[in-house]
């Protein structure tokens, strides 16, 4: 298996969300596959680029943020 990219990690956010909205990552990416699970890792990464922001405005800077299983994230275009 290889290990897909931020990009394509964010295409599969865009194509299985619509791009809109607000969605848990382990409801985008939600079997316990080797591939989800690198997915799900991306996503940290994509919060602390400011590519995948919270619901709720939590007033830190994107590279201080951690994923929140209880939070619901969106795609922004940085």
């Amino acid at each position: 298996m290889t290990i897909p990219t931020l990009d394509q990690t964010e295409g599969i956010w865009i194509e299985r969300t619509s791009n809109q909205g607000n969605h848990y990552i382990q409801e985008v990416f939600p079997q316990e596959s080797r591939s989800d699970q690198a997915h799900r890792a991306n996503c940290d990464m994509l919060i602390r680029r400011g590519s995948l922001q919270p619901e709720y405005a939590d007033h830190l800077l994107p590279t201080q943020r951690g994923r929140n299983q209880a939070q619901r994230y969106h795609r922004v275009h940085v």
